[in-house]
């Protein structure tokens, strides 16, 4: 039986119950889940709109009791008091009111009837702008100022008369503080909205307009700073569907010709803004039908939205969309931990036993690769099974089976046809589309002078000696190299990579060096000399038989070039 059709049969039943089970466990629960989810992210959202309203609510009660701290409501007061608009008077009070809020409401002045004006304007803690404009003055002066009454320095003076701006006009036909339209504030051109109110004197003439700022983009700040969801957005626009605030990181104006210009929902980048906008348009124009707060579903987002500051003359609405993803991934998340602790649970069950078979199926897949390895010349990788089994018996067998197939007995090199499968197995890469091309070199060692030792010394001093050389070989050459006895004084090299001829008559050089050293032996020493012959793979050719032969006959020549030196030497 094949590796896969074992495992399939011994694991397939398990996972098909593991996952019917799971999956009718999970499906139930993410369905109860949905549903509860549902029902609490729409509370959540209505929650976070009634937080937003009541914060927004607080800012704007904020600039009217900065207000009131200038000009008390009469109904708060024992008797009523006229209002003084002397200069000196009212920027003693303006250092008061506007240190009061500083976050939101940090600018507040007069505009008189007759055009004069008093304004204070903390910019930083560190900077206070004090703006003045006497009666019959042409321009407003505006200084740097760090107390009541002081001028540090003149910044600068405009052409501003404050009864022509927007806020004055609506004030002074009011009995009581009202809001402003948005429009650009005149220093620094942002949308504003400003909270005003008509002051009057002792014979109820009108004296002019105290007011105090909030800029849109303070609004925007603040609704910054609450956390709605990863990805929702909290956002508020007034009746005809134009931005005030936002959340997100596009501002609720666009410059145009260098002026600000107020957003509309529709001219929005964020399409949840815009999807949030379509889902509530129609709200307060239901008939008979309007409420304070609407909660609903819009496609793949969550809405929810209220009305804002009525009770302060503003025509509001806050929103807050969140994508469903926000609630239900916490869901989703416990879905899949529920499926993945069932499929746990069942899976402990069979674990022991599976992973007893992978073992098994594991340490036959590595035997059978050390026996392909085998039979193709290659070294065999170490078999570490630590068993004690019929597999850890039968992994010792391979062992000793490739130690006695491809290792020479008595030298404990390789023999000869282990060495012909290494080199055939280096051949075969030239077969492969995307292997590497192999490049190595034959050395074909004879050794000289063997015979005499043998006659001389016997033959176990002769086996001491091939042992010898064998071992002086494999300390020569590289751990990647391959020393192999080819045949009785015959040894043959593998040199794998080596292509540059100088490298291999460096090698050749190398071991005849080491190897013609003395051989001590029982009783006395012995010498032996070495021959070789090279081939190089492929330059010399591509058969194994041919580089052999190359090989042997190279060494040959060798063999008769030293004789022959030797007699001339001896002649002389």
């Amino acid at each position: 039986m094949t590796k896969s059709s074992l495992r399939r049969q011994l694991v397939l039943p398990y996972v098909l119950l593991v996952i019917f089970v799971s999956t009718a466990i999970g499906w139930v629960s993410y369905q109860a889940g949905e549903e509860a989810v549902d029902t609490l992210s729409r509370r959540i959202l209505a929650d976070t709109v009634q937080r937003i309203s009541a914060s927004t609510e607080e800012h704007l009660s904020r600039a009217l009791v900065a207000l009131h701290s200038i000009d008390p409501d009469p109904a708060t007061l024992p008797e009523p008091q006229p209002f003084s608009d002397d200069l000196s008077r009212l920027e003693s009070r303006f250092w008061v009111a506007s240190g009061l809020f500083m976050d939101i409401n940090n600018y507040v002045y007069f505009g008189g009837a007759d055009g004069r004006f008093i304004g204070v304007n903390r910019v930083s803690k560190d900077l206070v702008e004090l703006y003045r404009r006497d009666p019959g003055a042409a321009r407003r002066s505006v200084y740097a100022s760090n107390q009541p009454g002081q001028r540090q320095s003149l910044l600068r003076r405009d052409d501003y008369d404050p009864r022509e701006r927007p806020w004055y006009t609506i004030a002074a036909a009011q009995a009581r503080p009202v809001w402003s339209p948005v429009y650009n504030d005149f220093t620094s051109k942002e949308p504003t909205i400003t909270l005003a109110k008509a002051v009057r004197r002792a014979d109820q003439s009108l004296a002019g307009v105290v007011a105090t700022d909030v800029t849109l983009k303070v609004l925007t700040e603040f609704l910054r700073t609450l956390s709605v969801s990863d990805n929702g957005v909290a956002f508020v626009i007034d009746g005809d569907g134009y931005m005030v605030a936002t959340s997100g990181q596009e501002l609720p104006f666009r410059m145009v010709n260098g002026q600000p210009e107020r957003m509309h929902v529709t001219d929005m980048q964020s399409t949840m803004i815009r999807q949030a906008y379509a889902g509530i348009h129609n709200w307060k124009m239901r008939d008979g039908d309007a409420k304070d707060m609407l909660a609903l579903s819009s496609g793949p987002i969550e809405i929810a939205a209220g009305e804002l500051g009525a009770r302060y003359g503003v025509d509001w609405i806050t929103v807050v969309a969140v994508p469903k993803s926000d609630f239900t991934g916490g869901v989703r998340r416990s879905f899949v931990q529920g499926m993945l602790i069932a499929i746990l649970c069942v899976m402990a069950a069979i674990a022991i036993g599976l992973s007893l078979i992978n073992r098994v199926l594991g340490d036959i897949r590595r035997l059978n690769e050390a026996a392909r390895r085998i039979g193709e010349g290659e070294p065999l990788p170490k078999l570490d099974l630590r068993r004690r089994d019929e597999l850890g018996q039968l992994a010792m067998s391979f062992s000793e089976m490739e130690h006695n197939l491809r290792i020479d007995k008595l030298t404990a090199v390789f023999n000869r046809a282990s060495l012909i499968a290494q080199i055939a197995f280096l051949r075969r890469q030239l077969d492969q589309k995307n292997g590497e091309r192999p490049q190595f070199a034959l050395l074909f060692i004879d050794l000289d002078h063997f015979k005499k030792v043998n006659d001389q010394h016997g033959h176990a001093a002769g086996d001491r000696v091939l042992a010898t050389v064998a071992a002086r070989l494999k300390e020569s050459v590289r751990v990647t190299d391959v020393v192999a006895r080819y045949g009785g004084d015959e040894f043959v090299v593998l040199l794998k990579g080596l292509t540059p001829a100088s490298d291999v008559m460096a090698m050749e050089e190398k071991i005849r060096t080491v190897v013609e050293a003395p051989v001590p032996l029982e009783h006395g020493i012995a010498r032996v000399g070495v021959s070789i012959g090279w081939a190089m793979f492929p330059d010399d050719g591509e058969d194994i038989e041919a580089l052999l032969k190359i090989a042997d006959k190279r060494m040959f020549d060798a063999k008769r070039v030293r004789k022959a030196a030797l007699a001339q030497t001896s002649s002389t």
